[in-house]
């Protein structure tokens, strides 16, 4: 375990004061209730979720001085996506090192977006514990500054288009799940047209969900 810790320190450019902070960040809910532990991550991630949106937010309003409130939140909302979060994740190998049940493990929960997402949250939570809010900025801004570009892509208009072009129709979004708990729900979205399923996206938001769900479809109609 420990040096697992080492391993993982130097992935993340930070070394821990404290490393129960770390162990914490790493320890998934069903590992918790596996081992008979009184804590999980999940305190971390909410605590990591608010300051990553608070920094998110800052950078792009030094970034682009010229934009509008509206593509300022288009932008944070696919920089802060479970997709975006995991890329990030998996950059510093953190998959290896989270702590799940046996069970999680037998369904390949480690290669799942939300949860590599929500262990990102919850080390951004445990460095900002051990140390202050400048170095979880500095933390932040390193994963910020390596994506040269930031593009907002709109996969429900772009679906939209096509679905009235070609079925003279609109599709339609349902809620399919929601689960998780009240802090940090995930949505489960299908797009629908003419009633038939085309498309299922997972999201931190209804919003990305539905995004998500329309990239799914968009692909599908293309083939």
């Amino acid at each position: 375990m420990l040096d697992n810790l080492k391993i993982l320190q130097g992935n993340l450019g930070y070394q821990f004061k404290n490393q129960d902070y770390l162990k914490l960040a790493l320890t998934h809910r069903s590992y918790s209730s596996e081992y008979g532990l009184k804590d999980c991550n999940e305190r971390m991630e909410f605590l990591g979720d608010s300051i990553l949106s608070a920094i998110v937010a800052e950078f792009l309003y030094d970034k682009y001085v010229n934009d509008n409130e509206g593509k300022l939140s288009q932008l944070k909302s696919q920089i802060v996506s479970a997709k975006n979060l995991s890329k990030w994740a998996k950059n510093i190998n953190l998959d290896k090192f989270i702590l799940i049940s046996k069970s999680e493990e037998l369904n390949s929960a480690r290669n799942r977006d939300t949860l590599l997402c929500d262990s990102f949250e919850a080390i951004i939570g445990a460095i900002y514990l051990d140390s202050d809010f400048l170095i979880t900025s500095d933390f932040i801004k390193k994963f910020l500054s390596s994506q040269k570009k930031f593009v907002v892509v709109d996969y429900k208009s772009t679906l939209q288009e096509k679905v009235q072009s070609e079925f003279q129709t609109l599709p339609q979004y349902k809620v399919l799940k929601e689960y998780g708990p009240d802090h940090d729900k995930k949505f489960e979205v299908g797009v629908y047209i003419n009633e038939s399923l085309l498309g299922i996206g997972v999201g931190i938001s209804k919003k990305e969900a539905e995004q998500m769900s329309a990239k799914q479809a968009s692909k599908k109609l293309k083939k």
